[in-house]
């Protein structure tokens, strides 16, 4: 059955929060903390809502320790200097920080489609977070709305390698630290995802200039430095 309870701009905002929440609050002193990836951590990830509110529980998880996102405020405005800043969404194929309209937000992201050849309003559109990505498959035709699926599982190849990503939200999926690092190391190769929805099966190509553009803002942000 085709779901059309979610919009993809909502999901685009829940795994955007995930990935680059708004701030970060002390940690208690005295805490005793562990340093884990986020592999880890996936469920208190879903459950504390953002990146921030899990780096306060836990600051020395690598992704916190390692990485820029909101956390280190000096280190992100430096960073976003070097990339293009778009209004609601950035052009296809292009790391940039786009500016949600309703919270003022700026995220970092790369937009990609996989257009269907034999219909130019069938496709999947992508689009990548440091640690994260929404997918959704979308339909239309001339004089109705368009009708978006949102996968129930999602798997990522690369170099012949498989890698599932762990579902956050309805069409938000973990990016786990391993295909991270794979995607570094094998800059500008094609990547392959492979989406089950109510419809079955679809294979969803993403370009070489799309991963570029990623493990771009993988490097930029300093995901290049987790363990």
């Amino acid at each position: 059955m085709k779901d059309r309870s979610e919009t993809p701009i909502k999901i685009q905002l829940l795994v955007g929060a995930i990935i680059l929440p708004a701030s970060m609050m002390m940690s208690a002193a005295g805490q005793t903390f562990k340093s884990t990836s986020l592999d880890q951590n996936i469920v208190l990830l879903k459950e504390s809502g953002s990146l921030a509110a899990l780096c306060a529980k836990d600051p020395e998880i690598k992704e916190c320790k390692f990485a820029i996102g909101e956390w280190k405020p000096n280190e992100l405005e430096r960073a976003k200097l070097e990339v293009p800043m778009c209004f609601d969404k950035c052009m296809l194929d292009v790391f940039g920080f786009y500016k949600d309209p309703d919270t003022s937000r700026e995220i970092p992201a790369v937009r990609t489609k996989d257009f269907d050849g034999s219909a130019p309003s069938r496709g999947f559109e992508a689009i990548f977070y440091p640690v994260a990505l929404s997918l959704f498959r979308y339909e239309g035709c001339a004089g109705c709305a368009l009708i978006y699926q949102y996968p129930t599982k999602v798997v990522a190849i690369l170099n012949s390698q498989s890698y599932s990503l762990p579902m956050l939200a309805r069409g938000g999926y973990y990016i786990p630290s391993s295909l991270r690092r794979a995607m570094i190391n094998s800059q500008n190769s094609p990547l392959t995802l492979q989406a089950t929805t109510s419809e079955g099966d679809f294979t969803v190509n993403i370009s070489a200039i799309a991963t570029g553009e990623y493990t771009k803002m993988l490097r930029l942000l300093q995901y290049d430095k987790v363990p």
